[in-house]
């Protein structure tokens, strides 16, 4: 249902962050409508007009996010696109990068009644990944015409990453303009958390990172870690990570409110998020898809090392029910068939961390 699924996506972009409402009222019509055709594979191709993804978008930035989707398969594929990348055209360029980065950085809502927060993280993570991530970066250079993916573009973006930082809480985020008042600097949780990753801990300022994240625990996404005043998968992980990233960058007392932290992250993925027969409760009111709440669900879990003690970086604290748990959520989703992108790639690490548990294929396992 992938026509659905993208007109869905931009309803909900439309509900969250503009003022447009008879565009969001005409969207949902068309949404709705959509759901009458079950035949939806065609939504999935490329556009042979201009070298998309995503048809049923009309917003540029979501088929840049579509695109960096599909490029990640292409890539694992090692096939290339069938066509050029005119779309990109807007960041094709430096200057247009640059330019197209300045502009959405900023927003003005009591101005124009547009939050530009969803369509800058959209983009910066398609360009970290573009940029940062080797096998993407080796990919855009062998195959994709119509994009120039120069040391120079990637250096001038690096740049622009590092200025966008804020010095005093070492998080990134949307900036706001008010009528009536200084600039406002958001200390945004996932832009941050993608910053960090795709630059593989790569970034200044560990300590402010660090003391900012430890501060917004009890804080609403992606202001804080919290979804309807209770924790998140999704934001668990992201947390996870920023701290794994960091870990060996700040004191002892940092690790000492972080390591508290992550048990009761733990303690909640476990005992608050996971039915008894291995499975993950999807929150409708934050993921687009069954697979997703369990993507992150076992992201959060192998990134603490709850499934692999050699990835546990926080306690020494072992987890020998963890293989376990891991055979356990993968009996589950064969059993749910759940097979859509985010349900494949949870498989993925379930099975990096302890083998096939349906085939009965084992994990090879290294010395650490």
């Amino acid at each position: 249902m992938a026509a659905s699924d993208q007109r869905m996506i931009e309803c909900k972009w439309l509900l969250q962050y503009t003022a447009e409402w008879k565009r969001l009222e005409t969207a949902i019509e068309e949404l709705s409508e959509s759901l009458k055709n079950t035949d939806q594979s065609w939504a999935e191709a490329q556009s042979s007009v201009d070298g998309s993804w995503g048809p049923c978008y009309t917003e540029w930035f979501l088929k840049v996010d579509a695109m960096i989707d599909a490029v990640n398969e292409m890539a694992d594929e090692d096939v290339a696109p069938e066509y050029p990348f005119d779309f990109m055209a807007p960041i094709a360029t430096i200057d247009g990068l640059l330019n197209w980065l300045n502009d959405q950085r900023t927003s003005k809502i009591y101005a124009d009644g547009l939050d530009r927060r969803d369509a800058l993280g959209a983009v910066t993570a398609a360009l970290s990944e573009m940029c940062f991530k080797s096998e993407i970066r080796d990919y855009f250079r062998q195959y994709v015409k119509g994009f120039d993916l120069s040391d120079a573009y990637i250096a001038a973006y690096k740049a622009w990453l590092d200025d966008w930082q804020d010095r005093e809480t070492g998080y990134w985020g949307a900036w706001f303009e008010q009528a009536d008042g200084p600039l406002v600097k958001s200390t945004d949780l996932s832009l941050t958390f993608h910053n960090i990753s795709y630059q593989h801990g790569k970034v200044a300022f560990w300590p402010q990172i660090f003391a900012t994240t430890l501060a917004l625990r009890d804080g609403t996404y992606p202001y804080g870690w919290k979804h309807n005043g209770d924790f998140n998968n999704h934001n668990n992980y992201d947390v996870a990570k920023i701290f794994a990233q960091g870990w060996s960058s700040v004191d002892a007392s940092a690790h000492q409110q972080a390591r508290t932290d992550i048990g009761e992250l733990l303690d909640w993925c476990l005992n608050v998020s996971m039915t008894a027969d291995g499975g993950f409760i999807d929150d409708t009111s934050f993921y687009n898809s069954v697979g997703a709440a369990y993507y992150y669900g076992v992201s959060f879990l192998d990134e603490i090392g709850y499934f692999d003690p050699a990835k546990c970086f926080w306690t020494d604290e072992t987890f020998p029910e963890g293989p376990s748990l891991c055979c356990k959520i993968q009996k589950n989703m064969k059993a749910h068939h759940l097979d859509d992108d985010e349900a494949d790639a949870a498989m993925e690490k379930l099975v990096a961390a302890c083998g096939d548990c349906v085939s009965g294929k084992k994990r090879r396992h290294t010395v650490h």
